[in-house]
Parts: structure tokens; C-alpha cells; sequence
């Protein structure tokens, strides 16, 4: 029988880290061929991978993961779609079961972009 593991990532490396308006994340989010976001413990957000390349494949299998940007904004309540002043709406999937994102958003709201 095949064995399986479960092993997280030693390291995520993470380039940039960009606060927005509600209004400005659906925005960016909507001109998306995925048009939704994820929400944890009061942040609505998207995170963006690198390029694939061969040296991140490497890392990869290093156990280390390299994040272009995560977007984010404060959205107390989970609901499941979210609409700018404009109209524009985005699902949004609750993935506060999800240990790596709720370790994501604990390290994220330490980080001074959080109070900007």
C-alpha cells in the first residue's frame, strides 16, 4: 500500500505584502479568471505564486515555498461573496480550517503593513 505523509512547508518566503481597500481588492480580484478570495480570522485575501521555474521547483522539494504578494484587507465577518461600491461581487471561501493559512494570517497581522 502506498504510504502518504503530510509535511508543511519549512519556509514560505513572501516578496510583497500589499494592504487595499475592501473596494480595491474586490476590484483587483474581479478582473481575475478566479474571481475570489479566501478569508481567515477577519482578512479577506489572495496570495500570488512566482513564476515556475526550475530553481522553484528545486525549492519546492527543498520544503520551501516563494510567494510573489499576498493582497489583503480587513473584512470582520465572513460571508460568502463580498460587493465593492460598485457593484462588483467576488465569492469568498472560508478556509479558516486551513492551518497554513491561519499561520499565514497570525504571522501577517504582526507584520507594519498591517497598521498602515
Amino acid at each position: 500500500m502506498t504510504e502518504f505523509l503530510h509535511k508543511p512547508y519549512d519556509k514560505i518566503y513572501v516578496r510583497d505584502m500589499i494592504k487595499l481597500s475592501l473596494d480595491d481588492l474586490v476590484g483587483m480580484m474581479s478582473s481575475l479568471e478566479s474571481a475570489h478570495a479566501y478569508w481567515v480570522d477577519g482578512v479577506l485575501f489572495a496570495s500570488f505564486a512566482m513564476t515556475e521555474s526550475e530553481e522553484l521547483a528545486k525549492k519546492e522539494m527543498q520544503n520551501e515555498m516563494y510567494l510573489d504578494k499576498i493582497i489583503f484587507a480587513k473584512y470582520e465577518k465572513h460571508t460568502k461573496t463580498v460587493k465593492s461600491s460598485t457593484n462588483l461581487e467576488i465569492g469568498v471561501l472560508n478556509m479558516q480550517k486551513s492551518q497554513l493559512y491561519k499561520d499565514l494570517i497570525l504571522w501577517l497581522k504582526t507584520q507594519p503593513v498591517w497598521n498602515n
